[in-house]
């Protein structure tokens, strides 16, 4: 046979006519596949021809070998294959082969000069790297609240007792507390009838005021320490302060306990994500007005591992989710990976009470406020 008959057997493949006219001569496609090597026009065949029931392993690695790969359409893979050529596309062709998955298959990647970042729909996507369970709350439940920014009651404590919260005050605020006392009640007659401390007694019998007392400017520092002396006086006299500082630190147990799941959060994004949002404008049509939005973005740690550990335990699948335009999004290829135990969801204990090192800090930040 001479090159023309070879470029004439090129031409009857291309038009899909292997069955017909050809095999019958070659009896495998491998057969014909090296005839046409032979006379160098292997690379003008149509490779989208090749009969599926003819495309096997032997066939796939024949066209690995003689780099024909890159000629060949995922559309025209057959499906037992597809993440096989997925896979040698990122090994021998990568740039084509990652921009292929990112503009075809998954849909929410955008590939920058340092990296690849997901497109956001909004930051509660973002839950579905948390691990779920059956608990009252998993720490997906935790992570979409914190993504929704609305606000919530994390932690609420209505048992907080002022008196018992003045030793978390530090000596700055202690003395604010001692000017605040003095301000409202200094050297000024109570009566002793409301009270029943020893502390107000010892004052009264040591003034020579039965039935009153007065707190005077050298009695505050001995006061301030006296839990049931402030106990009855933030029933009485003090009621508003007491409040006041009640709510202080309820408000900055919560904020603790707040900051501390946050940090739960953000910290664990780190397993697949790097740095922080990238929120980036856009100017759109809404209602025949041009109108800004706002998109997020977030880096991805490690997106080219994260596809070849897919394509790489579903080598051979034929099923609809073997394949990564099934999902169409690494958010949802993501929790199918975490789901099956294939990567590890982001997960944390969820503290039971508010960090009391943090509380007393925000404490001491509100309570200036107040005093």
């Amino acid at each position: 046979m001479s090159l023309e008959r070879a470029k004439n057997l090129v031409q009857l493949f291309n038009n899909g006519e292997y069955n017909d006219d050809i095999e019958p001569y070659f009896n495998t496609l491998l057969n014909f596949l090296n005839f046409l090597k032979k006379y160098d026009v292997l690379d003008e065949i149509d490779l989208g021809e090749i009969p599926s029931n003819e495309f096997d392993e032997e066939i796939f690695g024949y066209l690995s070998d003689n780099g024909l790969l890159t000629y060949l359409h995922y559309d025209s893979v057959p499906d037992e294959f597809k993440n096989y050529y997925l896979l040698h596309g990122l090994e021998y062709n990568y740039e084509d082969t990652i921009k292929f998955i990112t503009n075809d298959l998954l849909t929410d990647v955008e590939i920058r000069d340092d990296g690849f970042y997901l497109y956001l729909k909004d930051r509660e996507e973002l839950a579905n790297f948390f691990c779920n369970s059956s608990r009252d709350a998993s720490p997906e439940d935790v992570a979409k609240k914190v993504f929704s920014e609305d606000s919530f009651d994390w932690y609420y404590n209505d048992s907080i007792k002022p008196y018992e919260v003045l030793d978390e005050l530090d000596d700055a605020n202690i003395d604010h507390l001692k000017n605040y006392i003095y301000k409202e009640i200094g050297n000024k007659p109570i009566d002793l009838e409301n009270y029943d401390s020893d502390f107000f007694d010892f004052l009264s019998e040591e003034q020579g005021t039965p039935g009153s007392f007065m707190i005077t400017s050298e009695d505050l520092a001995d006061l301030v320490k006296n839990n049931d002396a402030m106990e009855e006086l933030f029933k009485d006299e003090l009621s508003e302060l007491g409040g006041d500082i009640a709510n202080a630190y309820s408000n900055a147990e919560s904020n603790s306990y707040e900051s501390e799941v946050y940090n739960l959060v953000m910290n664990g994004l780190d397993e697949f994500f790097e740095g922080t949002f990238d929120t980036v404008s856009k100017e759109v049509k809404k209602y025949d007005k041009n109108v800004t939005i706002y998109i997020d973005y977030i880096k991805i740690r490690n997106f080219p591992n994260d596809i070849k550990k897919f394509l790489e335990n579903r080598k051979g699948g034929v099923y609809s989710d073997s394949f990564l335009e099934y999902f169409g999004s690494y958010t949802d290829l993501m929790k199918e990976l975490t789901y099956q135990d294939e990567v590890d969801c982001i997960d944390f204990r969820i503290p039971d009470y508010a960090d009391w090192s943090l509380t007393k800090k925000y404490f001491n930040e509100i309570i200036t406020d107040y005093i």
